[in-house]
């Protein structure tokens, strides 16, 4: 293996650059005096002493004295990296425990959710009636709703792209149901959707009056109007909740209003448009 790869797998691992220059030439050399090993590693004459007094001391050399003179013996790394080995080895058991810790405090933060983390406000018809058809574009398995004025749609155009996102959903073999608000000739165009919608598969129910107006998406977000004074002020403004508790509750009120309201073919016979 070549020298410089053994460099710098001991500068990674064990032990510092000067540590590690030092501790190749005494390998090398097997025996060696402080000189020596200065001329070997190249360490300066100044640290030399230094260096060789911390190999000894975590047991990757010794020292042997005849008379005068001082030599230096390498140990055999098998024995000599043990120490290290333990110790990277309760580093990594140490850190291994710190990563649980530190998920189970992760798993706690993420179940602690601030209202702004889950309510979206919309303002503007432009912006609701684009985030509408995304989030149709987006269902796979029911959609909800409460239909009643004002409506997030400035054109014909763009009725018929929520029309055309609503008909994807039953494609994709969704359901939808509606309630809506209806009344003739005040709402002679959503009565018309309403028609077109019914013949491809959506399910509509027709109250006197609605007290609110929502859509609910695969039970999971839901697309809540803002009908306050600001709101009258400003314009449209909704907000969209992804909260199973608060989705779950909108879901229950939805069905009993459903079961509250008249079928649309019921109520289309009672003014006579069948």
């Amino acid at each position: 293996m070549r020298q410089a790869e053994l460099f710098q797998r001991l500068c990674d691992h064990v032990m510092s650059e000067r540590q590690a220059k030092v501790y190749l030439a005494l390998l090398r050399n097997g025996r060696a005096t402080s000189a020596e090993l200065q001329k070997a590693s190249g360490v300066p004459q100044t640290k030399i002493y230094e260096i060789i007094r911390q190999l000894v001391s975590q047991g990757f050399c010794n020292v042997r004295k005849m008379g005068h003179r001082r030599t230096f013996e390498a140990l055999d790394p098998q024995t000599a990296l043990v120490p290290k080995i333990q110790h990277l080895e309760s580093r990594v058991e140490d850190v291994t425990q710190l990563k649980e810790d530190l998920a189970s405090l992760y798993k706690v933060s993420k179940s602690i959710t601030e209202p702004i983390e889950y309510i979206e406000m919309l303002n503007g018809s432009e912006n609701i009636h684009n985030r509408y058809c995304q989030l149709v574009s987006e269902s796979r398995m029911e959609i909800l709703g409460f239909g009643r004025g004002p409506y997030a749609w400035s054109s014909p155009e763009a009725l018929l792209q929520q029309e055309r996102e609503l008909e994807s959903v039953l494609k994709r073999g969704g359901t939808s149901r509606w309630v809506f608000e209806l009344r003739l000739p005040d709402h002679q165009l959503i009565y018309e959707y309403m028609e077109r919608l019914q013949k491809k598969g959506v399910f509509y129910r027709v109250a006197e009056s609605l007290p609110l107006k929502m859509m609910i998406f695969d039970q999971q977000a839901l697309l809540l109007a803002d009908e306050g004074p600001a709101a009258l002020r400003d314009g449209l403004s909704m907000s969209i909740i992804k909260h199973s508790t608060i989705v779950n509750a909108f879901i229950a009120y939805f069905e009993y209003i459903w079961d509250m309201s008249m079928d649309f073919n019921k109520w289309k016979k009672q003014h006579k448009l069948t």
